[in-house]
């Protein structure tokens, strides 16, 4: 795996955690399996909501997480990380 396919993990955990935390998975998942057809186009409509996604990330990881959004195969690892916490996995 290439350094920024790590640091997009590793911001897209940051961000699962967070999810988690505030029990808002079940939401998450619906929301990111609903996007992931269309991953490219949901990753640019990310400036939309961007004030409420930085309530949880900092502005060099909202950029991150902007770009792994866009990347069908971060999205489906994001859903089934959140599925794993979800159960209390860790």
């Amino acid at each position: 795996m290439d350094q920024e396919r790590l640091r997009q993990r590793e911001v897209l955990e940051k961000f699962a955690r967070a999810v988690a935390d505030r029990h808002m998975a079940a939401p998450a998942i619906f929301l990111f399996e609903s996007i992931q057809p269309l991953a490219f186009v949901a990753g640019q409509a990310l400036a939309f909501v961007e004030p409420m996604l930085r309530l949880v990330l900092d502005a060099p990881d909202y950029t991150v997480f902007r770009e792994a959004i866009e990347d069908r195969e971060n999205v489906r690892w994001l859903v089934d990380r959140l599925e794993e916490l979800e159960r209390g996995e860790e």
